[in-house]
């Protein structure tokens, strides 16, 4: 993963997760994020991450789904 301060990484991360809370994006957002992805090859290469990031991030279970033992019983 990037550093948190890495602008491209940011704005990369960003439309990733816009991506998900909005599967179809109006037509205005989405020639923006081809924009976005045209500008730079750093761009579309940062974009390709946070995607592989989203995708391994929705494979780990929350902490509350995992069955724990007590703590007494370590």
């Amino acid at each position: 993963m990037q550093p948190p301060h890495d602008a491209v990484w940011q704005a990369a991360w960003a439309w990733v997760q816009r991506q998900h809370e909005m599967p179809d994006l109006p037509a205005v957002e989405q020639a923006a994020l081809v924009a976005w992805l045209n500008e730079a090859p750093g761009h579309r290469a940062a974009y390709e991450r946070a995607s592989k990031v989203w995708l391994m991030t929705g494979l780990v279970p929350p902490v509350n789904d995992i069955d724990l033992p007590d703590s007494e019983d370590r």
